[in-house]
């Protein structure tokens, strides 16, 4: 079974690292892998690895499982997000906090 796609546009000098971070977050949230997410976003594997090590190193944490917690307990104070498994939950994290 393939994970949902999510229609993510590819990479764009313009764009912030934060907007980045969040696609991929959206990608991953989703069951895409690695390889899938950085498809989608139009850029390398290695580059979905470093912004994620990124990610990391700016919230002081050492692991993917780690980043998940990090990222799902912002993203519940959040009034604005639909709450996991509602139709809404895919789409790209809102643009207020963190990830």
């Amino acid at each position: 079974m393939h994970p949902r796609a999510i229609t993510a546009s590819p990479y764009r000098p313009s764009e912030t690292i934060e907007n980045r971070h969040q696609k991929l977050i959206a990608l991953l949230a989703t069951g895409h892998t690695d390889a899938s997410a950085a498809r989608q976003l139009g850029v390398s594997r290695r580059t979905v690895t470093y912004m994620l090590r990124s990610m990391m190193d700016e919230l002081g944490i050492n692991n993917r499982f780690q980043l998940g917690i990090a990222v799902g307990a912002r993203s519940r104070s959040c009034e604005a997000c639909p709450e996991p498994g509602r139709s809404g939950a895919t789409d790209i994290a809102h643009d207020h906090g963190r990830y």
